[in-house]
């Protein structure tokens, strides 16, 4: 499997992503940046750098648009983004914040995907219906659950609204992990072109460890399978349990990419 091109396809979904569901964006060296509330995961820019160089007066562009919002500038860089890019963010005073590792795996309906470990007697994998306020509500704030930043015990209203957003959109599909009738885990699915990236899941930590992530992982890449798409795609921190999951599933490494941020006074960072 071409490693790039599973990069373009990846890095070019996220940008799309940004410019449907962030309150404003802007189309800058070949990617996006986009804008949402001070704290927002839509605070980002993706794909700059795939298409070619890019200019220092593009990489201004970013500072100042963020910054002129009271935000951080924040930008996931790819290892195949143009070495100008990479040297314009440098002279800018960018710096490394965290690590996200890209995994993918190919997909085949002829293979039904199975959980590594047996999940809980009578637990449901069902769909999320997207015209159903609370059940979107419900899924968005046990999906979100266990991306709390240190110290934080519940996201911000506005952060489950983007995460309903989200939810709704016509390319994403949500699932629902149910145990005696109370929703346990929840995590999505966006479908773009010939991927479908897993997102946002995660588990209430008192059914942690009892092979429900596992179960929501393989319901999503069936359904994706199922609709004919042929590559599965997540993100994750080096080393998370998320990772270990889906290695256990068949996932391999694509690439792994630094998020870089501008810090500067009195500006908001991303809380996601």
């Amino acid at each position: 499997m071409d490693m790039l091109k599973i990069a373009r396809l990846e890095e070019g979904r996220q940008a799309e992503a940004l410019r449907e569901l962030a309150d404003d964006h802007l189309p800058v060296g070949g990617g996006t940046a986009g804008l949402g509330e001070p704290g927002s995961w839509l605070n980002n820019a993706v794909g700059v750098g795939l298409d070619g160089p890019v200019t220092g007066a593009d990489v201004d562009r970013i500072i100042e648009w963020y910054e002129s919002a009271g935000i951080e500038p924040r930008v996931e860089l790819c290892p195949f983004a143009h070495e100008s890019f990479i040297a314009a963010l440098a002279a800018r005073g960018f710096v490394v914040r965290s690590f996200e590792s890209v995994l993918f795996r190919e997909l085949d309906p002829r293979e039904p995907v199975r959980p590594a470990f047996e999940p809980p007697a009578g637990l449901v994998v069902k769909r999320v219906d997207p015209a159903d306020e609370a059940e979107v509500r419900e899924f968005a704030r046990v999906g979100s659950s266990g991306f709390l930043p240190p110290g934080m015990t519940e996201w911000p209203p506005e952060h489950i609204e983007i995460a309903m957003r989200s939810a709704r959109h016509p390319r994403t599909i949500g699932l629902m992990a149910m145990l005696d009738g109370r929703c346990v885990g929840a995590g999505g699915m966006g479908l773009h072109d010939h991927v479908a990236a897993l997102f946002g899941l995660s588990v209430l930590p008192e059914f942690r460890r009892r092979g429900i992530q596992q179960a929501i992982i393989a319901a999503r890449l069936n359904i994706a399978a199922e609709r004919g798409l042929r590559i599965a795609t997540i993100g994750s921190r080096p080393g998370a349990p998320t990772e270990r999951n889906v290695r256990r599933m068949g996932y391999q490494t694509a690439y792994v990419k630094a998020i870089v941020v501008r810090p500067g006074s009195g500006l908001a960072p991303n809380l996601g």
